[in-house]
Formats: structure tokens, C-alpha cells, sequence
């Protein structure tokens, strides 16, 4: 399977221009659907009139965590004392033309406390991490639920509309090198040469969500999923038009209810109820099994801010993701109470993606 697409659309523009350093470069018009900061992302205190206040009731996850710097997208191991995230800290690999550089590093729990995190990339003792980091950006890891998988995404520095998705892999203690999702037979191949291909939900080892954009075919960032039938990957299918928006549309982690039944977007929408910039949202199955229009996560989590790529502890207690000013990727790792948001008490998350590197699954065609 291949899907193939097409050249750059204004919405993809729109969405390479709030992650692109260089925004007073492009014209106005394609920078954002609202005013936009002039602080270049990831440098705190830098922001004017686009900064917000943080979500209301969560609090930073830490000093050794956050920095200066930007933080995101975090995720733990099934354990809940490992955490893998992205960072622009003091150590990351320089990315070429003077681009901002995005590194996954890793953090180990101690006596309730996250130490100093660690670059994977060169130079790391492979029994300790994989080295996955390079000139290229690297966003957007999980653990798989045995601890034997990292999943990624890899961009090309600079343009956003670049992202492979990608697999490293513990073989006998030892991280091997990472792998292409095409290159691997019991992976779908999702990856085109121009896609969009941020990081999945893997509600199991024959079902995958993932997000898409194909000019003709979706609006901007759209949610498709793909199945495995009789041990083949079938021809992926779009979420349909009241999970997809006109605007960019995604998922994080472990978005998805262990029955699931329900699932959490990011999503820059324009409903009434969106609060400005990037919200969490929460999508519902009827009783036939139809996804309906989402319903904003409310002001304990969603601000007039970034708020981007929120995901659970493996205990599904706490929610934890990024926040940011309103039009910048200045962001920094917070933490929630589920129990704080209405809309998430009942919400019983999947955890750790499944490995899906065991299953001797036969690629599709």
C-alpha cells in the first residue's frame, strides 16, 4: 500500500509556517488563521502580546524536564518510570541551516523525582538507549508496552510536510538501528515522499489511526485509520467529516478509551467552542459504532493558547502534555488530574501502543 500526494496546498503552508522558525519570512496571509507571536519558538520570554496564561489547574512536570528550551510530547514506559520526550535543550543535535532542532531525550523516575534526561543519539551506550537522533528532527516517540519499541517521527529540518514515521528496536538488551515503517514487513506502509505522517494510535495489532493529508482527498491534517483483515493491511479509511474539520486535525498516544469507543483529537477548529490555537477535544461512538462531532475538553485543559499532544501515565491518572503562547512553539510539559476534567473522568485510556514487531504480520502490497 501507497498513498501517494500531492504538491503543497495554503493549509499545508499554514501548518509548515507555525512550526517554521522563520515567520516574519512568509507573507501574512499563510502564517495563521489568527495573530501570531513574533517570538521565534522555543525561547521563553521572548513572546508579546500572544502569550496566555497556562492551563488553569495543572502544574509544569519539572525542572529537569522543562527548560529554556522547548518541551513536548511526552510519553512514558508501561512502568510509569521511564519518559521519552522532545526537546531543544542544550545537547540536541544542531540541525543544518541554522534550523531549530527538535531531539528526543529520556528521563528516568527516582524516588518520585524525573533525573537528567538523556540524548539519544550518538554516542549513547546502546544497552542504555537507541541512538535515533540526527540533523534531521525527531518528534513524537512512544514506547511500545514491552519496552522493545520506540516509535517516531522523523521530518527533514524545517518543513513539517517531511514526517516518516519510524522503529527502533531492543534485540537481547541491545538497541539495534532504526527502520523505516516501510521497511518493515509487519508495519503498514504509511510513509509517502511528501506525507504528513504524524504519529499514530496503535488500538491494536490490526488497527491503526494515523493522520493524513492528501490534497483533493482531505481538508488539511486529517484522521484516517487502516485495518489488518486475513493478515493483509487493507486500504486506509478516513474518520469522516464530523471528526475532520476544514482545519488541521490529530492524535497523540494513547488518545484512544480501552473500549474504544472514544478518542481524543488535537485539533485547530474553529467551533465556538474552540479557545484559540490547538485544543484537546474528545470524539464519541454512537451505538453503531459512528464517530461524532467532537466536544472541546473545557477550560481546565484548553487555553487561548498551544495546547498540543496531551497523553496519560500509565496509570491514566494523570494528563500530561505541552502548552505554549498562542502562535508560537514555545512549549513546556504539564501535568493534569484526569479527575480535573469533567470530560476525562470516566475515560479509561489504552496505555503503551502494542509491539508490533512480534507479530510476523505480512505487509501489504
Amino acid at each position: 500500500m501507497e498513498i501517494n500526494i500531492a504538491a503543497e496546498t495554503g493549509g499545508q503552508l499554514m501548518k509548515k509556517q507555525f512550526i517554521n522558525l522563520k515567520l516574519l519570512s512568509v507573507p501574512l496571509a499563510f502564517v495563521l488563521a489568527y495573530d501570531v507571536s513574533h517570538a521565534m519558538p522555543g525561547m521563553h520570554g521572548s513572546g508579546s502580546g500572544a502569550a496566555t496564561e497556562h492551563p488553569r489547574v495543572s502544574n509544569s512536570i519539572g525542572g529537569k524536564i522543562n527548560t529554556s528550551g522547548s518541551e513536548m510530547e511526552i510519553t512514558y514506559s508501561a512502568d510509569g518510570k521511564t519518559a521519552i520526550f522532545v526537546s531543544t535543550r542544550e545537547g540536541s543535535v544542531q540541525s543544518p541551516g541554522g534550523h531549530y532542532s527538535f531531539d528526543i531525550w529520556m528521563s528516568h523516575r527516582v524516588d518520585g523525582e524525573w533525573q537528567e534526561p538523556v540524548h539519544l543519539g550518538p554516542g549513547i551506550d546502546p544497552k542504555v538507549g537507541p541512538n535515533i537522533n540526527t540533523s534531521a528532527w525527531e518528534l513524537e516517540p512512544s514506547f511500545s508496552d514491552d519496552g522493545n519499541v520506540i516509535y517516531f517521527t522523523r521530518y527533514e529540518a524545517g518543513n513539517m510536510l517531511s514526517g516518516d514515521l519510524y522503529v527502533v528496536q531492543k534485540v537481547d538488551g541491545v538497541w539495534q538501528s532504526a527502520r523505516n515503517w516501510n521497511d518493515v514487513p509487519e508495519l503498514p506502509s504509511l510513509n509517502t515522499s511528501t506525507g504528513e505522517e504524524h504519529c499514530p494510535i496503535i488500538a491494536s495489532d490490526s488497527l491503526i489511526y494515523f493522520s493524513y493529508h492528501q490534497p483533493g482527498v482531505t481538508q488539511d491534517s486529517d484522521i484516517w485509520k487502516v485495518e489488518k483483515k486475513d493478515g493483509v493491511w487493507q486500504k486506509p479509511e478516513s474518520l469522516g467529516p464530523k471528526i475532520n474539520s476544514p482545519q488541521r486535525d490529530h492524535m497523540h498516544w494513547t488518545g484512544l478509551s480501552k473500549d474504544g469507543k472514544s478518542l481524543i483529537i488535537t485539533s485547530m477548529r474553529t467551533d465556538l467552542d474552540s479557545r484559540g490555537g490547538h485544543d484537546e477535544w474528545i470524539a464519541r461512538q454512537n451505538a453503531n459504532g459512528e464517530w461524532q462531532e467532537p466536544v472541546n475538553l473545557g477550560d481546565a485543559i484548553n487555553t487561548g493558547g498551544e495546547d498540543m499532544c496531551w497523553t496519560f501515565t500509565p496509570d491514566g491518572k494523570q494528563f500530561t502534555g505541552s502548552w505554549g503562547p498562542h502562535g508560537t512553539y514555545d512549549m513546556d510539559l504539564r501535568s493534569i488530574n484526569k479527575s480535573d476534567v469533567p470530560l476525562l473522568k470516566d475515560f479509561e485510556p489504552i496505555g503503551p501502543p502494542p509491539n508490533l514487531l512480534k507479530s510476523g504480520a505480512t505487509k501489504a502490497n
